[in-house]
């Protein structure tokens, strides 16, 4: 009889590894951070306050700078930046159950960065002042931190009192529709949008404690949504290729974590689908969490993806704004000929098959500066603290380069 229960249970357990993590029966929704009112923006404030007095942004910024070197650069970025976006949304709503961390879609700014009203007194907060680059306004307004010594949050714009341009809708659109690999994904989005938001805001957000500026969390939890994003786009949502934190990258990888922040020893399988498990939340841009769990088992490599999504079929953009991602699909399409199409935006069908339409005829321009303007590069020393490969970096932004000079040279108008 014992042998029977024994063998039972083993037959349980196994059953239960095969269908993974449980559905959540409640979901959060992250919302779009320029859709909050006043009010809400003042409710963050009040939870960043207390947390900033109890210990917490320091917490997470000492952590965040001693695990940097194993969370950047390899593929475990995105499920480590995951679980702890969801574990800083959770202590917060000790202070607040109704806390849910907004993201910041920082594409819809990506012309003139500082005009974003995101970046306004009463939300973020502006510039930092001139001299010691103190942040005096916003949701942090006049914070002091403790890590790594006593200070001023701080914020120091990367171009005088304005933000060079940051990276179109279009570039990110392209790189979720064409890297097919968690891998390739990681390292274009990496060596973009994410770093070009970090220098941009500078002071505090240009460091490896950057958590401690609120910024961080919201422009992380844009990143995870573009995740989220590539996953359904390709119906690879257990995907996870590459290297890892500590080798060849595996679903069974523990996440780094480290003592000020505990992660409960959570692995990298446990974060990659949305709406199960104890990553219980969505975007308010779509899409929902897959109908049932995603077959694969746990092992790395993984690219046979199963689960039942709605949106499967869907080709999500950089953008989270659903009318100008209808306005870019059909703009692109009626722009590019088929070959341009089907190499830089293949999510978005077929084209007329005509040549490239080009504006001023055939004249082409190298010059960053066109209808769309051209991404900034990474500092040095920014990719120096990484420890990114130069040559790879530089390779992402010629790339990101060709794709905005073939859209300027065409007859293509971004909605954006």
């Amino acid at each position: 009889m014992k042998l029977v229960i024994s063998l039972a249970l083993a037959a349980c357990a196994s059953l239960t590894c095969a269908q993974g993590p449980q559905r959540c029966t409640s979901m959060r929704v992250r919302r779009n951070a320029a859709s909050l009112s006043q009010r809400d923006w003042q409710s963050i404030a009040n939870v960043l306050s207390q947390m900033n007095d109890d210990g917490w942004m320091s917490r997470f910024g000492a952590s965040h700078d001693r695990l940097f070197s194993r969370v950047h650069g390899n593929t475990c970025f995105f499920p480590f930046h995951r679980r702890y976006v969801l574990e800083f949304e959770n202590i917060a709503r000790t202070y607040d159950p109704n806390f849910v961390v907004p993201y910041w879609d920082a594409t819809e700014s990506f012309r003139d960065p500082a005009a974003d009203s995101i970046l306004g007194s009463t939300a973020l907060g502006t510039n930092g002042q001139s001299g010691d680059g103190c942040l005096t306004n916003g949701i942090q307004a006049n914070a002091q931190m403790t890590y790594p010594n006593q200070h001023c949050l701080r914020r120091a714009f990367d171009n005088g009192n304005s933000i060079n341009p940051w990276y179109a809708p279009e570039i990110i659109s392209s790189y979720i529709q064409t890297d097919t690999s968690l891998a390739s994904f990681r390292e274009n989005i990496e060596y973009s949008i994410h770093g070009a938001v970090h220098l941009g805001l500078g002071g505090e957000m240009d460091t490896g404690y950057a958590a401690q500026d609120f910024s961080f969390m919201v422009h992380h939890a844009n990143l995870d949504r573009l995740w989220w994003d590539w996953q359904n786009t390709h119906n690879s949502f257990l995907m996870y290729d590459g290297t890892g934190s500590n080798g060849p990258a595996s679903l069974s990888d523990r996440i780094p974590e480290d003592s000020s922040v505990p992660l409960n020893g959570d692995n990298v399988e446990s974060v990659m689908v949305l709406g199960y498990g104890n990553v219980c939340y969505t975007y308010d841009s779509g899409p929902g969490a897959p109908q049932s769990y995603p077959s694969g088992g746990s092992g790395g490599n993984n690219r046979e993806q199963g689960g039942s999504n709605d949106n499967n079929n869907q080709v999500f953009s950089g953008s989270s704004n659903v009318e100008n991602r209808r306005l870019e699909s059909e703009g692109i399409q009626n722009s590019l000929d088929s070959n341009a199409l089907n190499r830089l935006f293949p999510g978005f069908g077929g084209s007329r098959n005509q040549s490239v339409r080009r504006r001023d005829s055939e004249k082409k321009t190298s010059e960053c500066g066109g209808p769309i303007p051209f991404p900034p590069r990474l500092t040095p020393s920014w990719i120096k603290m990484h420890g990114y490969d130069a040559k790879r970096v530089e390779s992402a932004h010629k790339n990101a380069c060709e794709i905005v000079e073939i859209l300027n040279n065409s007859t293509y108008s971004s909605p954006y």
